[in-house]
């Protein structure tokens, strides 16, 4: 069955700014497009590309994600070049006709892409003591950098004990306070406290044990101290695998932690004194019993995305390789509370999923909606908590309301304005040959073979120059006539083009 779309009510978001066709390329190309867009005058007057060494790699300049700071005036960008980009909103982002080209404010250089990014939540761009953001990067300590003036502001290794080999985190975690954070590597959760610079972990606990207990012993590993452990096996609460993903519930000071494995470890608290209550195994049959005939790929690949509704009541998984998101309620973590279908996810590359407890502006705010890209570049947005406007399937399968055409390429990151009336997108997928390459490589093949071939491939590279130099005003006319709907999902089409870049719409 077709997804509804409440057409009646709803226009698609209006583009407000964008990175255009700058990185629409190969890394090296999107370098001097950058160079030159900014003439040389960077926010804070460094290039720090010229720090290190350049990355001169063959595939496209991925955007792997982006995100709002906390007080809603910069944009965090992760790329596949090995650089952070901190774009600052101008002003008039939305009482500006035209589409605003956003330009990075500052570069931050590191060694190699980032596992994972934890931005400080209490961001504010008029104190710098605050424009600070964690980074987890291969082989090396954990990294404290500001964003503003960038460089390493404090490090803190975590080093195996026996090998002596760093760990590297797959996930990272500001505690409630932001006096702590927290460290997901190989079945190890690591609490590090954010004043002792040049420390390892005050505390490392293990979720999981290479071993299990014989049968004649008694209890099981648990991941903090005096744990009592509710609604879960043995072999649930004696998780072996790498933690991916950690998200807190900022009232209540509930944790969650979610693997590779598929399992979801709860905990009561984040600090020395937590426990663990609950253990939720997306594999177990038992859990969601009334989806195996369910249509498509409900079965990911491990858990990417986890986060807590604003009561706590409910959670939110996402996976990879899986086209669908699946809610729990903490309350009845036995089985799944309900599924969002739709999702264009299957495949192993990161696609954004986002909760936020406001969405839209006006008539059209909503509230406590599920939003999600997905691999054919289309964002779409449920209201699981809003059984009256959300169509509602057979076993709790759940439709989006609403959907627009964002990116040409995979959709990696969503991220809701603080303030719930703006949406931030970006965009990308490795691909080692553009458009223009394939075309030039047969330009000279039929040059070589008759002159006639000469003059047509002219005409094709002219063609793919037009489409290639299309930037954020070229993308509004795809939407039609009428001025400020934003993308067409019947007009864009995969021509080859590389789409990275970030893209913020009006919602």
């Amino acid at each position: 069955m077709a997804e509804t779309i409440r057409t009646e009510v709803w226009k698609p978001p209006r583009l407000v700014a964008g990175t255009g066709d700058i990185y629409q390329t190969g890394i090296c190309q999107s370098h001097e497009r950058e160079e030159n867009a900014l003439k040389g005058a960077f926010g804070n007057q460094l290039d720090y590309r010229k720090v290190v060494g350049k990355t001169n790699k063959a595939t496209s300049n991925v955007f792997r994600s982006v995100e709002w700071t906390a007080d809603g005036t910069s944009l965090i960008a992760v790329t596949e070049d090995n650089f952070i980009r901190t774009f600052i909103a101008p002003p008039d982002l939305l009482t500006s006709y035209n589409p605003h080209i956003l330009l990075p404010y500052s570069i931050t250089p590191t060694p190699t892409t980032p596992f994972t990014t934890a931005l400080y939540p209490f961001f504010t761009l008029s104190d710098p003591s605050t424009t600070q953001l964690l980074t987890s990067i291969h082989s090396q300590p954990i990294h404290l950098r500001n964003l503003l003036y960038p460089h390493i502001t404090a490090s803190y290794p975590l080093i195996h004990p026996t090998t002596e080999k760093y760990l590297t985190p797959h996930s990272l975690l500001w505690t409630s306070t932001a006096t702590h954070f927290l460290a997901g590597t190989d079945s190890q959760i690591h609490l590090f406290d954010v004043s002792r610079y040049n420390s390892g972990p005050l505390e490392t606990f293990t979720t999981g044990k290479k071993r299990k207990p014989g049968k004649n012993k008694k209890g099981i590993s648990n991941f903090f101290s005096s744990s009592t452990l509710q609604s879960a096996s043995t072999d649930d609460a004696n998780t072996r695998s790498i933690i991916s993903a950690l998200s807190i519930h900022h009232q209540h000071n509930f944790l969650a932690a979610g693997t590779f494995s598929r399992r979801i470890l709860l905990y009561s608290s984040p600090y020395q004194d937590g426990v663990l209550t609950n253990v939720i195994n997306l594999n177990s049959n038992k859990t969601h019993p009334q989806f195996r005939n369910f249509p498509g790929n409900i079965k990911g690949n491990g858990i990417t995305d986890i986060s807590f509704t604003d009561n706590g009541n409910h959670l939110i998984v996402a996976e990879r390789r899986s086209n669908v998101v699946y809610i729990y309620d903490l309350r009845y973590p036995g089985e799944v509370w309900s599924v969002l279908m739709g999702r264009r996810a299957d495949t192993n590359q990161k696609l954004g999923v986002a909760y936020c407890s406001s969405y839209g502006a006006g008539e059209n705010r909503m509230e406590n909606v599920v939003v999600a890209g997905g691999t054919d570049g289309v964002v779409r947005v449920w209201t699981p908590f809003e059984g009256s406007i959300v169509e509602e399937e057979e076993g709790g399968h759940l439709k989006p309301v609403e959907k627009f055409v964002a990116a040409r390429d995979p959709v990696t990151a969503v991220a809701v304005h603080p303030y719930g009336g703006v949406l931030a997108t970006s965009s990308g997928q490795r691909k080692n040959i553009n458009l223009r390459e394939e075309t030039d490589s047969e330009s000279e093949e039929e040059e070589q073979s008759s002159k006639e071939g000469e003059e047509q491939n002219k005409e094709i590279t002219e063609a793919v120059k037009k489409k290639r130099t299309s930037g954020v005003e070229s993308e509004l006319n795809t939407g039609g006539s009428e001025p400020g709907v934003g993308f067409n999902a019947d007009k864009i089409a995969d021509d080859g083009v590389w789409d990275n870049g970030v893209r913020v719409w009006a919602l």
